[in-house]
């Protein structure tokens, strides 16, 4: 039992490496990508730091949702590590799970928090914040990021519970009382 225990602790770990490096990469190449109202890589490449201000807000954003997302896969890979045999679970389906929770958390991480820049900007008619920042307004970018973190801080535990609820959970068996 110790050394099951240190080795999920280690498996954590190395799943929580693997994500963080994962999520701050694609989710900062994604909002490149997404971003079409400028050249955000080519205004980073100049030292625009109102860009790059928004750009880092976007990336940590995503990031603390897709935390929601680990915690499901950590006790999915518990469950698989610490089964009894005949349990039955297998290690594909289980697999599966956790992968189905990863990628629908990225998906949900980066999607919420561009939506929500998008929407900000839209709502707020008197400021055009993007073209703002694209001439290098860093006190647009200060507020454009902190609305991102905000969003992100009250999506998180929604992204979570959805995605907990649309991706199917193993079965634990049954838990049986005796006196």
């Amino acid at each position: 039992m110790f050394w099951t225990r240190i080795f999920i602790s280690l498996a954590e770990f190395a799943l929580s490496l693997a994500l963080s490096i994962f999520v701050v990469f694609w989710s900062y190449k994604s909002f490149i990508r997404f971003n079409t109202d400028y050249d955000a890589a080519g205004e980073i490449m100049k030292g625009n730091t109102a860009v790059a201000i928004l750009l880092a807000s976007l990336t940590f954003a995503a990031a603390m949702v897709m935390r929601e997302t680990i915690y499901p896969v950590v006790s999915i890979l518990t469950v698989g590590m610490t089964e009894s045999e005949g349990a039955g679970h297998g290690f594909l389906p289980l697999l599966a799970y956790a992968v189905g929770h990863l990628v629908f958390g990225f998906l949900l991480s980066v999607g919420t928090v561009q939506i929500a820049l998008k929407t900000f900007a839209r709502l707020n008619r008197e400021l055009d914040e993007l073209k703002e920042i694209q001439r290098g307004n860093t006190a647009v970018a200060v507020i454009m990021g902190t609305v991102v973190l905000i969003v992100a801080m009250f999506m998180q535990q929604g992204v979570g519970s959805v995605s907990k609820s649309l991706i199917p959970q193993p079965k634990l068996g049954t838990l049986r009382m005796v006196d």
